[in-house]
């Protein structure tokens, strides 16, 4: 008798849960409590969730899907400027790019044996002597990719390698997968054969020719290229104001106007290159034992 009623419990149980996962506004709340690489494995697994067939469908999306489209539908104005949907992709992906607006800035990418992480941490990185020899390395923000609106981030460098300190800072295209590569040394701008595979790379989300874009701290020189000519100097206004003793440094993507612009003590020096459009990611480099953070937004006073 005992075995009947505890049958007839999880029966009820059972059912009670799947009644639960048909009514899309309990599934929208429980999918804020996922990340998006979760919601995709609910929707590959469960099939109430992931089908869109026309009994399981809403407004022709799978639960999975129109859970996360609700989601964004409550993002801000200045978020959803930020991320206009592709066509094509799934409100899932777009869910996944809002996750990462929100969160904060990190070096997701080492490329190159010459950079780590300084404590562990990954807002924080350093160059790496091998044997005594430094070579340029870089970390990349993989995992937050800026498509539109305006972008603040604050570098910080809080030490000064054994050698001259040579710490760079900018915006690079999207470069999936490019720190398994074990490369020995990485710098976007400097290898002719390196300029060649990066650009097959290439996807229909790069526009324009302004694909690396780099800013020396220590010198205000700002450097970019396409990776088909040389690497040219962007010869900046207000590269005369620049402080290279200055520890801390703002930098501005406006993907509405195409610029990325610098800012120090809190005030704008300048345009650093204009002509931007299309994907980035942040960058920063490391030469000689330095190290630089990264922080979303533009902070003037960083203690690390």
């Amino acid at each position: 008798m005992a075995r009947t009623r505890s049958s007839s419990k999880r029966q009820r149980l059972a059912s009670a849960a799947e009644s639960a996962l048909a009514n899309i506004d309990i599934v929208s709340q429980l999918a804020e409590f996922l990340d998006a690489d979760d919601l995709c494995q609910v929707k590959a697994t469960c099939k109430s969730l992931g089908s869109t067939n026309d009994g399981a469908a809403v407004n022709g999306l799978s639960m999975a899907d129109e859970a996360a489209r609700r989601i964004f539908d409550r993002a801000t104005e200045e978020e959803r400027a930020m991320l206009p949907r592709y066509m094509g992709e799934s409100w899932i992906e777009l869910y996944h790019h809002l996750l990462m607006l929100r969160s904060r800035l990190t070096f997701d990418q080492l490329v190159g044996r010459y950079v780590e992480y300084k404590g562990g941490d990954k807002t924080v990185v350093q160059g790496k002597n091998i044997n005594r020899l430094c070579n340029h390395s870089q970390a990349i923000c993989g995992n937050h990719i800026m498509r539109a609106g305006k972008h603040w981030a604050t570098f910080t460098r809080s030490s000064i390698g054994p050698l001259i300190p040579f710490i760079v800072c900018g915006v690079v295209r999207p470069l999936p997968g490019w720190e398994k590569k074990r490369l020995d040394w990485f710098s976007p701008s400097d290898d002719d054969s390196t300029s060649q595979k990066l650009k097959r790379e290439r996807t229909n989300r790069w526009e324009g020719d302004v694909h690396y874009c780099r800013f020396i701290m220590e010198t205000g020189q700002c450097y970019w290229t396409d990776w088909q000519e040389d690497v040219q100097d962007t010869n900046w206004g207000g590269r005369n104001n620049h402080n290279g003793d200055c520890t801390t440094l703002g930098m501005l993507l406006d993907l509405g106007n195409g610029t990325l612009s610098v800012y120090q003590y809190g005030q704008r020096l300048g345009t650093l290159k204009d002509g931007l459009a299309g994907e980035y990611c942040w960058i920063a480099g490391c030469w000689a034992g330095g190290d630089v953070s990264i922080q979303r937004g533009y902070s003037v006073n960083i203690v690390i």
